[in-house]
């Protein structure tokens, strides 16, 4: 059945005023620097030259101090700058300064008198604390990304380190002060990164990741008193800001290799006991990929592009609730249907079922057990150009793609109670562009605007049915639960196919505009989204079977007709009705 859900158009209308000239509303994807200029005596300077230049594309940008001697820079892509000051009868003074993204970093700026000769060099760090305003947040830099160790090259891992973070759930989502992982926010690159179908990000836990760490230059977590720019966020708030290029060319590379033979286990044993087959099945990962950014034209044009790539081999094993479910049974059948009589290992059956046939039938159920081969294989690839049109507009384009393709991959534990065919396959593809363009119209008129198209089509399809299945109209194995909880279920799961769940396509328009007044900063903006929702899926479309005991499922497998009229086999038969397009 097809639905087609449209959130429609909604905007978020942020306004922050601030009192003093520190302050600095939060920014999804830049920083700041501020400061004072001094004499020798510690007297304050007005009407001085603040020149801040990045280092890594020497761009520049220019404040003049005001009457108190402080200024202010903001706008300013996270990285390392030089803050160079003049003033007249002074000499010149140099600042190094380390700029993070949402985060104000503070330098006083010393001058020496004229006729002095050499420059003052200062060293400026982003501070550990934030003392700008009542964010709660933290700051993830590449030294950090870099130096920590990840488990799986999944970024949004970062978020833990959090003070109020915790894990929940089994599937990779975050809870921020106890509030539920489905109640966060995530962006990058200021682009709106959720999924509204299922409130998660982009992608949900369906797979790894979905952007390469190597494509990341910074991870910020706002845990709680964030700026009304972030938004429709109850739990927190995870930022992530890619990479650029710069003048100079620079590149990563990555190789990891794992394999559960590594691991100091029972080579019989799964999580949750033993399993009948010849040695635990193996488990190998490779992940491999890199990085390149450079210039195109020096000063003006710069790109950057991350490649990701996972193969995972993960067999499982598909057994029955109990190991006796399946052993050898003979067949009595006598004609008062009574269960007088029967010796140790004898099964009842009243209607008419030979020897033979039981054993066929327990040979079909055999048949649907043991080893499931199962892969996955991501795919990541990031595009990104920055160009710096003049020293008052910057544009930058980012394309993030993932493919996931994962047969058998829908259900991922080690060993379940589902037939081999009975897993499906896991479909992920994930498509974004985000155009943003970053404007200063003067010292203390700001502006960013922000455009993206994405869309993100998740697909779970049943598997082929193995050739003596036994097959419905459509061409699928009905699903048939035998047993319960000692049993198996075989055929093709009830909630497959879905051929969208969801397809979900957004368009996200945003602008910014900070005013800086005196001592007082003004930012507001609005953030437009439009998504749109399509579902492809029909429950229990090839029809479901429910047994309560093995003997009933061979009957009716047997059996073309029932002889027992009177008697119902199965407990309950459920069928979906409806198109699926």
């Amino acid at each position: 059945m097809t639905n087609k859900i449209s959130r429609g158009l909604f905007a978020i209308i942020a306004i922050a005023i601030f009192g003093v000239i520190s302050a600095f509303a939060q920014s999804t994807v830049t920083g700041g620097i501020s400061g004072k200029v001094t004499d020798p005596a510690g007297a304050i300077v007005a009407g001085a030259t603040v020149t801040v230049t990045n280092v890594a594309t020497n761009t520049t940008t220019t404040a003049t101090t005001a009457n108190d001697g402080a200024f202010r820079v903001t706008n300013l892509q996270p990285g390392n700058y030089r803050v160079e000051t003049t003033a007249s009868g002074f000499g010149k003074s140099t600042a190094e300064v380390v700029v993070e993204v949402g985060v104000i970093t503070s330098v006083d700026v010393p001058l020496t008198v004229g006729g002095a000769t050499g420059e003052v060099t200062v060293v400026a760090e982003a501070p550990v604390v934030n003392t700008n305003d009542a964010t709660n947040s933290l700051n993830i830099n590449q030294t950090t990304i870099n130096e920590s160790p990840i488990n799986g090259r999944r970024a949004a891992t970062f978020a833990l380190m959090a003070p109020g973070a915790t894990p929940d759930g089994g599937f990779g989502l975050v809870s921020f002060r106890g509030i539920s992982g489905l109640l966060n926010n995530s962006t990058v690159d200021g682009g709106d990164d959720n999924q509204a179908f299922f409130s998660e990000a982009r992608g949900r836990t369906r797979i790894s990741y979905s952007i390469s760490l190597d494509a990341i230059r910074e991870f910020q977590v706002n845990t709680s008193n964030y700026s009304a720019e972030f938004g429709r966020a109850a739990g927190g708030v995870v930022n992530s800001v890619t990479k650029s290029g710069t003048n100079d060319f620079h590149g990563s590379a990555f190789w990891y290799y794992r394999n559960n033979k590594f691991g100091a286990r029972n080579p019989r044993i799964f999580p949750g006991g033993a399993i009948p087959a010849d040695g635990k099945p193996k488990d190998i990962r490779h992940q491999y990929g890199g990085s390149v950014g450079g210039p195109i034209v020096k000063d003006k044009l710069f790109f950057f592009f991350s490649f990701d790539q996972q193969k995972r081999d993960f067999p499982a094993v598909s057994l029955t609730g109990t190991s006796t479910f399946l052993n050898p049974i003979t067949v009595s059948a006598p004609a008062s249907c009574s269960a007088s009589g029967l010796t140790a290992g004898q099964v009842l059956f009243c209607n008419g079922v030979s020897q033979t046939q039981t054993n066929t039938a327990l040979a079909y159920l055999t048949n649907r057990t043991g080893v499931v081969p199962r892969k996955g294989d991501q795919t990541l690839y990031l595009p990104k150009i920055d160009w710096v049109i003049n020293d008052k507009h910057t544009l930058t384009f980012v394309y993030n793609r993932l493919r996931w393709d994962s047969p058998a991959g829908v259900q991922t534990a080690a060993t379940t109670t589902l037939g081999r065919t009975s897993y499906g396959s896991d479909l992920v593809s994930l498509d974004s562009y985000n155009f943003r363009l970053s404007s200063a119209f003067s010292p203390t008129f700001l502006n960013e605007a922000r455009v993206q198209y994405s869309r993100d089509l998740e697909q779970q399809i049943a598997d082929t049915p193995d050739s003596d299945e036994v097959l419905s109209s459509d061409g699928n194995s009905p699903s048939a639960a035998i047993g319960g909880s000692s049993g198996i279920t075989i055929g093709k799961p009830n909630f497959l196919n879905r051929n969208a769940y969801p397809d979900e396509k957004r368009w996200q328009f945003a602008d910014t505009v900070t005013l800086i007044r005196g001592k007082s900063t003004i930012k507001f903006g609005a953030d437009i989204n439009q998504v749109n929702d399509r579902l492809a899926s029909l429950f229990t479309e090839s029809g479901a079977y429910v047994y309560a005991n093995i003997q009933n499922w061979i009957t009716d497998f047997s059996l073309a007709s029932n002889p027992n009229t009177t008697v119902r086999n199965y407990t309950s038969f459920t069928q979906g009705f409806g198109p699926l397009e």
